[in-house]
């Protein structure tokens, strides 16, 4: 059963507003009402379902990772913190593509080193509990500092996670056994984009509250510009011109 077939048996509800996202989670947090807590996943459906679109046409385990999607937005109702005044898709995503990770990891047909994949549980582990406490993921630098190894050792671990997102598969070569990875690990441009593509979230807190809003629906909710104009009441084109903007700081602060 994947999302969109679980979406049809979910009433439909009126999309909360940010303040109601907000009350209701810091409610939760509180009482720990299933009722509000089966309300906040209902609303975010569709945010698993997006995340799950991005591992799935690649791996067999469509309602697996819907399933583990669930848990990892749970993780986010759970911990949230609200006086960060952040959209909660963009806690969310990390803690839902985390898990996504790990199951597919823990799944993938690639053997990994014991000492690779001990080195990889050591940074996920780090990484949730980093998100916990600030609302955003960990540099390079600070997994450097906070495990005492390597830049290399934590980037080679990282891209041990990341099977479905090609980095694992095969290349067309009529001699070696050759993986993506391989190539990617050889390549030091490549490794910098990478890296600079785990520091994304810390740059999207940068932005302004329009901006953020904006690039969290286009590229995290699959939104169209249209669609975020009727939502906010602007028009297409302004939404256009604050994207654009948008992205052109998360590149300065990217590279």
């Amino acid at each position: 059963m994947n999302g969109q077939i679980y979406l049809q048996n979910v009433p439909e509800l009126d999309k909360l507003t940010t303040k109601e996202t907000y009350t209701l989670i810091d409610q939760y947090q509180e009482n720990h009402d299933p009722m509000i807590k089966e309300r906040l996943v209902i609303d975010n459906l569709k945010l698993v379902i997006s995340m799950t679109k991005r591992f799935y046409q690649k791996s067999e385990f469509s309602q697996d990772l819907f399933q583990v999607g669930i848990i990892g937005l749970i993780k986010a109702i759970d911990h949230f913190d609200t006086s960060y005044q952040l959209q909660f898709s963009t806690y969310a995503v990390p803690l839902i593509i985390g898990e996504m990770k790990r199951f597919l990891r823990d799944n993938a047909p690639i053997r990994v080193s014991r000492t690779l994949k001990d080195l990889a549980y050591k940074v996920l582990k780090y990484k949730d509990e980093y998100i916990t406490y600030h609302q955003k993921e960990p540099t390079i630098d600070q997994l450097v500092q906070h495990l005492h190894v390597s830049r290399n050792d934590i980037i080679d671990a990282l891209l041990s996670t990341h099977h479905v997102s090609s980095l694992e598969d095969q290349l067309s070569n009529d001699e070696d056994d050759l993986k993506l990875v391989d190539s990617i690990t050889l390549n030091p441009q490549q490794m910098q984009l990478y890296h600079s593509h785990l520091d994304l979230m810390n740059a999207l807190n940068q932005l302004n509250v329009k901006q953020r809003k904006i690039i969290n629906q286009r590229y995290f909710l699959g939104m169209s510009q249209s669609e975020i104009a009727r939502e906010m009441n602007i028009s297409q084109a302004q939404v256009s011109r604050i994207e654009k903007k948008a992205i052109e700081l998360l590149h300065k602060m990217l590279n």
